[in-house]
């Protein structure tokens, strides 16, 4: 039988292992019920970053391309905002921190299966929440960042402001 990534893993094992000099409880970004699955190859993920600097399988928060795309159709057809209205339904609809800042977009795909956790968003900082996200650790391979043996960089671009 294969193995897979995170395969053996429970997620109290991985909850509070998310950053390199902080830690937090990534549980609080989660409203229940979120699940444990496997992800197929093929599987395509985004997130939006600062900077397009390299190091994107070292993140564990991702988007699935329907919530990416339902977001992204969403922000295309109002007559304003380009992409900082796009940015901000993301940041209204995800677990993430201020959205001021984001201006590029990484799109990976998934070589091999891997085990990840999906579930809505938990409405932190006073938004609404309630889109899927994909909780995904050790994507990258042990010590470098920038690599990793079960996604590949499909590519990256800013957003329009």
């Amino acid at each position: 039988m294969p193995q897979y990534l995170n395969q053996e893993l429970g997620f109290d094992e991985v909850r509070w292992a998310t950053m390199r000099k902080t830690s937090y409880d990534s549980r609080q970004s989660f409203q229940l019920p979120f699940r444990k699955v496997l992800l197929p190859v093929g599987t395509r993920l985004y997130r939006l970053v600062y900077l397009v600097a390299g190091k994107y399988f070292d993140e564990v928060w991702w988007m699935p391309k329907a919530v990416f795309e339902e977001l992204h159709n969403d922000a295309n057809r109002a007559g304003h905002g380009g992409g900082r209205l796009f940015r901000n339904y993301i940041a209204q609809s995800m677990a993430l921190p201020s959205g001021s800042f984001q201006l590029c977009v990484v799109e990976i795909e998934l070589v091999q299966p891997v085990y990840a956790w999906e579930g809505p968003s938990s409405p932190l900082f006073d938004r609404p929440g309630g889109m899927q996200q994909i909780f995904l650790p050790n994507l990258a391979d042990r010590g470098a960042p920038r690599q990793s043996s079960h996604a590949r960089l499909v590519h990256t671009y800013w957003l329009k402001f």
